[in-house]
């Protein structure tokens, strides 16, 4: 239950912010500094992942995710209080430095809980949370600042995580713990924030100026990389890394490293623009593009819960990798050709056949790469799977939305004809079909072994 709360913590705050934006900057101002509310949250979350991976490994599970859930919801509470824009921002950022350890850890603990073989199921369920506080998030939202305050998208996490940390403290007290004094590379975790931070901050730049040549996102990708150099440099270097290199010198774990970040491209991206494709091409409003994204993310749950079951009781996963990467490719190519708007039935066929798509791959890699490594280093491997998920995201939407703002003559902006938006869209569903196409390439390399039992 704990984990399904701090599950259910971080995917909430990422859907229910966006529905009080316009609000905050109503009462706050700061017009300009606006998507930075969701990007602060996004760049903090997504750096310290691997850090809070590594953590749970060498001080064990349950006190880093207490701490992060602590972290959150006072993240949360300076959030609610903010009184200008500047203040939000940088409580999003300490929201965000909790919200980097909920989602992975839990996911970390299952592994520490129950055989590759069991954990399958398992993930159904927790996928189920996730898709859970996707569909309400919005709603509760607009509840909220239609009804109450924008403040409530914040002040509904206290109660929330002081249940989360209630269950996780009485409910983990029994998970295993490290048996020695750790040796912490502080150095290494210094520079994966010095390294990833640039490169996000670039690709939200990339989002901003609608284009790749921009000079302070070449910056930031300069900074980035250097950076990277030198952390690869450190955790070669030192005897317990805090991003250990020796994972992605086992290829199932990199190839389910890679099946993860392509699928985040292709799924994160059309989360985005395909509603975008719905207002823009088939003049639908905003609240009936939100309803027939419903049928992706049913389609999600269902695929990550039914290949769970299917990987528990057959014991493999590459099967599901390869329909899953196969499905989305051939999904995207048929909107490519066909579009969408046609008719409702159509609609919700496709996106419900990329939801199943995105989850056949999701809920089986989950366990592949938990089965691949060494049980002492499942939570910087589970952490390195989410971060590549949310840079894969991140890059994803930079992409497509960049080959959007090319065929798009002029830009997004209200009036584009739908003469002038379809041809465009119908590129950007091309090139995710590509996309989708190199997570098949890298799902027929992935190697299958058995799956690990309970002995």
């Amino acid at each position: 239950m704990g984990l399904m709360l701090a599950l259910f913590l971080s995917s909430l705050d990422q859907t229910i912010v966006a529905t009080a934006l316009s609000s905050i900057a109503g009462d706050l101002g700061g017009w300009s500094l606006l998507p930075w509310i969701v990007s602060a949250y996004l760049i903090a979350s997504t750096v310290t992942t691997p850090i809070y991976g590594r953590l749970s490994d060498l001080y064990g599970r349950r006190p880093v995710l207490l701490v992060s859930v602590s972290i959150f919801v006072a993240g949360s509470a300076l959030a609610a209080l903010a009184p200008n824009m500047p203040a939000l921002i940088a409580a999003r950022v300490v929201q965000g430095l909790g919200g980097g350890g909920l989602r992975a850890i839990s996911l970390a603990v299952v592994g520490d809980i129950l055989p590759p073989r069991e954990r399958a199921k398992v993930q159904g369920y927790l996928s189920a949370t996730f898709a859970t506080a996707n569909i309400i998030g919005p709603l509760l939202g607009g509840l909220f600042v239609e009804y109450l305050s924008w403040t409530w998208i914040f002040w509904i996490n206290l109660p929330l995580g002081a249940a989360a940390f209630a269950t996780t403290y009485f409910q983990l007290r029994r998970l295993p713990k490290p048996g020695k004094r750790p040796r912490i590379d502080w150095a290494g975790a210094a520079l994966i924030l010095l390294s990833c931070t640039p490169l996000l901050l670039g690709i939200t730049l990339v989002q901003r100026a609608g284009s790749w040549l921009a000079p302070e996102a070449l910056v930031c990708f300069a900074l980035g990389l250097a950076f990277l150099v030198l952390l690869i440099l450190q955790e070669r270097a030192v005897p317990q890394p805090m991003l250990p290199l020796q994972l992605f010198r086992n290829p199932v774990f990199t190839m389910a490293i890679l099946v993860t970040g392509l699928t985040s491209m292709v799924m994160m991206a059309l989360v985005i623009l395909v509603p975008l494709d719905y207002q823009l091409v088939s003049g639908l409003t905003p609240k009936e593009a939100g309803l027939r994204m419903i049928a992706m993310t049913l389609g999600s749950v269902t695929g990550s819960f039914l290949a769970g079951q299917a990987v528990a009781a057959t014991g493999r996963y590459r099967p599901f990798a390869i329909l899953g990467a196969a499905m989305a490719t051939a999904m995207c190519l048929v909107i490519s050709f066909i579009g969408l708007g046609h008719s409702l039935l159509l609609d919700t066929v496709v996106t419900l056949l990329l939801g199943l798509s995105f989850g056949c791959q999701f809920s089986p890699m989950t366990v592949t790469i938990q089965n691949a490594v060494d049980p002492r280093d499942g939570g910087i491997a589970i952490s390195c799977m989410m971060f590549f998920r949310l840079m894969g995201g991140a890059f994803g939407v930079a992409v497509l939305s960049s080959v959007l703002l090319w065929h798009l003559p002029g830009g997004v902006a209200e009036g584009v004809p739908p003469l002038v938006a379809a041809p465009a869209f119908s590129v950007v569903f091309l090139v995710a079909g590509a996309i989708a196409a190199l997570s098949l390439a890298a799902a027929l390399l992935l190697k299958e072994i058995p799956l690990r039992g309970r002995t």
